[in-house]
Protein backbone atom coordinates (compact mmCIF):
# COMPACT_ATOMS: atom_id res chain seq x y z
CA UNK A 1 0.00 0.00 0.00
CA UNK A 2 1.04 3.32 -0.66
CA UNK A 3 1.04 6.43 1.55
CA UNK A 4 -1.70 8.16 0.33
CA UNK A 5 -3.92 5.06 0.35
CA UNK A 6 -2.95 4.55 4.05
CA UNK A 7 -4.09 8.25 4.63
CA UNK A 8 -7.45 7.85 2.96
CA UNK A 9 -8.26 4.83 4.65
CA UNK A 10 -7.46 6.92 8.01
CA UNK A 11 -9.38 9.71 7.18
CA UNK A 12 -12.53 7.62 6.13
CA UNK A 13 -12.21 5.77 9.02
CA UNK A 14 -15.05 6.03 11.53
CA UNK A 15 -13.68 7.06 15.04
CA UNK A 16 -14.42 9.02 17.85
CA UNK A 17 -12.99 11.73 19.82
CA UNK A 18 -10.59 9.61 21.97
CA UNK A 19 -9.40 7.41 18.76
CA UNK A 20 -8.81 11.08 16.95
CA UNK A 21 -7.08 12.43 20.03
CA UNK A 22 -4.60 9.39 19.94
CA UNK A 23 -4.43 9.67 16.00
CA UNK A 24 -2.89 13.16 16.54
CA UNK A 25 -0.95 12.46 19.38
CA UNK A 26 0.73 9.67 17.62
CA UNK A 27 1.70 11.68 14.54
CA UNK A 28 2.58 14.41 16.79
CA UNK A 29 5.17 12.23 18.87
CA UNK A 30 6.39 10.73 15.63
CA UNK A 31 7.36 14.14 14.13
CA UNK A 32 8.84 15.32 17.35
CA UNK A 33 10.65 12.68 17.51
CA UNK A 34 11.82 12.17 13.62
CA UNK A 35 13.12 15.91 14.28
CA UNK A 36 15.00 15.37 17.26
CA UNK A 37 16.83 12.18 15.94
CA UNK A 38 18.02 14.23 12.52
CA UNK A 39 19.37 17.52 14.99
CA UNK A 40 21.41 14.96 17.28
CA UNK A 41 22.62 13.18 13.82
CA UNK A 42 23.69 16.72 12.40
CA UNK A 43 24.96 17.68 15.25
CA UNK A 44 27.21 14.09 16.10
CA UNK A 45 29.22 15.18 13.00
CA UNK A 46 32.03 17.52 15.22
CA UNK A 47 32.17 19.56 17.54
CA UNK A 48 31.31 23.03 17.61
CA UNK A 49 33.28 25.28 19.57
CA UNK A 50 31.63 28.48 20.41
CA UNK A 51 33.64 31.80 21.13
CA UNK A 52 32.93 33.20 24.93
CA UNK A 53 31.48 36.69 25.03
CA UNK A 54 31.06 39.07 27.50
CA UNK A 55 31.86 39.70 30.91
CA UNK A 56 33.84 36.73 32.35
CA UNK A 57 35.13 35.78 29.12
CA UNK A 58 38.34 36.68 29.14
CA UNK A 59 41.13 36.09 31.57
CA UNK A 60 40.60 39.78 32.97
CA UNK A 61 36.74 38.96 33.91
CA UNK A 62 37.88 35.86 35.78
CA UNK A 63 37.65 32.97 33.09
CA UNK A 64 40.40 30.29 32.85
CA UNK A 65 43.02 31.06 30.79
CA UNK A 66 44.44 28.60 27.78
CA UNK A 67 47.94 27.56 26.87
CA UNK A 68 48.70 28.41 23.28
Amino acid sequence: MSVQQDMHNLLQKEMDRKDFIKHVGVGFAAIVGITTVLKTISTMGGSQKQAAAGYGASVYGGGKSQAV
